[in-house]
C-alpha cells in the first residue's frame, strides 16, 4: 500500500538531517511530488495513497499542507502525530525508499522556488488541471502525473538512467 504523503516527507526530512541541513515546506511537497512522479513513471504504482492537487504555486498535498500549517517558511524538523521521524524502522517498503533516496540525492538541494518551477512548467499535469485558476484544488491524476515523469524520462538520459535504476532495485 502507498504511504501518506506525511511519511514520504519525513523520510525527506530524516535525509536532510542526516546531511546536516533542513527542508522548509514547500520544498518537502515538491519533493514527494518527484519522487511521487518518478515512481508511477518506474513502475506504473503510486508512492503516495494520497493525490497531489493543483494549488497556486504548483501540486501540492492537502493532508502534508494540514500537517504544516503552523509552520509558515521555517525549516520542518518533523511532523507531528503518528507519522512523526523516529529511530524506528522506516514503515516504507525497500523500493519506495529507494526512490526517496534516490530523489533527494537529485534534487534535495535545489531551493524551493526551483522545485516549484520544476514541478509547473511546460505541460505540467498541474498546468492542465489548474488552467488559469479553475481548477484549483483539484486532484491531479496518477496518470497524469506519471505520463509527465515518464517523458522526463524519454528526453533526459540522466531521467531514464534514474528511472531504469530505480526499477531494478
Amino acid at each position: 500500500m502507498p504511504a501518506w504523503s506525511t511519511e514520504v516527507a519525513n523520510e525527506f526530512i530524516a535525509l536532510a538531517r542526516q546531511d546536516g541541513r533542513a527542508l522548509d515546506q514547500l520544498q518537502l511537497q515538491k519533493l514527494v511530488y518527484i519522487a511521487h512522479g518518478w515512481c508511477l513513471a518506474a513502475t506504473g504504482q503510486p508512492l503516495t495513497g494520497d493525490r497531489p492537487e493543483a494549488w497556486e504555486h504548483g501540486p501540492i498535498y492537502r493532508r502534508l499542507a494540514e500537517a504544516l500549517a503552523d509552520r509558515g517558511l521555517d525549516p520542518v524538523d518533523h511532523i507531528a502525530g503518528p507519522v512523526a521521524v523516529s529511530d524506528k524502522a522506516s514503515v516504507l517498503e525497500p523500493i519506495e525508499v529507494a526512490f526517496i533516496t534516490r530523489t533527494f540525492k537529485e534534487y534535495g538541494s535545489f531551493p524551493a522556488p526551483q522545485l516549484s518551477s520544476l514541478t509547473r512548467r511546460g505541460n505540467a499535469p498541474w498546468k492542465t488541471v489548474y488552467d488559469c485558476g479553475a481548477g484549483r484544488f483539484r486532484d491531479i491524476s496518477h496518470i497524469l502525473v506519471r505520463d509527465q515523469f515518464v517523458e522526463l524520462a524519454s528526453s533526459s538520459s540522466s531521467s531514464a538512467t534514474y528511472v531504469a535504476q530505480q526499477y531494478r532495485h
